[in-house]
């Protein structure tokens, strides 16, 4: 194996299909068991869909989602900031769900493995460089190695949490919870994202 990613979201997803499809031997892990749910980013804006043209994924993401034609946020009084893409560019809504499957089935299309439910216990230095990481599944945990290591576990990333990297503020806690409607009237081709006081 030339290259290991922890974590099987679009970072991790995209980096596996490039690499792949470039020759080289790569290895996602993820602790999920994809399809899975997840609470952000369901639109895409004009610029990653064209670079998910550039990739041949475009039609695939299309066929799955619906057209947004620009963003709109609105704040306590009334305030309204509104805005659209230029002409002919537009961006996409759909679920997490979906697009990261799609992500995820394109890197294994082009020769990357994938390896659901494996959760990354910690990574494994040696000389000041990341060599692997250790894996748990269950009551089985492995060691794997590889000359590149890509942390692309998000926010929580237990790579860059272990190496001192990131850390969470210890006086900024938000919980965010999410729902999916049917039958909404008044509607628009416009993302939309309401900020009412402390919510």
């Amino acid at each position: 194996m030339d290259v290991l990613i922890a974590g099987a979201g679009p970072a991790g997803s995209l980096a596996a299909l490039v690499l792949a499809r470039a020759g080289v031997r790569v290895r996602v892990v993820d602790r999920a068991r994809f399809p899975r749910d997840k609470l952000c980013g369901d639109t895409i804006n004009p610029g990653a869909l064209a670079l998910l043209d550039r990739l041949g994924l475009g039609a695939d993401v299309r066929a799955h989602g619906f057209v947004t034609r620009g963003m709109q946020v609105t704040g306590p009084g009334g305030a309204v900031v509104r805005g659209p893409y230029e002409a002919p560019y537009s961006g996409l809504a759909l679920s997490r769900r979906v697009f990261d499957q799609i992500l995820l089935n394109a890197a294994a299309r082009a020769g990357a493995v994938i390896d659901e439910r494996r959760r990354v216990q910690h990574p494994l230095v040696d000389g000041g460089r990341v060599v692997g990481l250790r894996l748990s599944s269950g009551e089985r945990s492995e060691v794997v190695r590889a000359p590149l290591v890509i942390a692309a576990d998000g926010r929580p990333s237990t790579i860059a949490f272990a190496l001192g990297l990131a850390r969470f503020s210890p006086a900024s806690q938000r919980w965010a919870y999410g729902a999916y409607y049917d039958g909404v009237q008044a509607l628009s081709d416009f993302g939309e994202m309401h900020v009412r006081g402390r919510h």
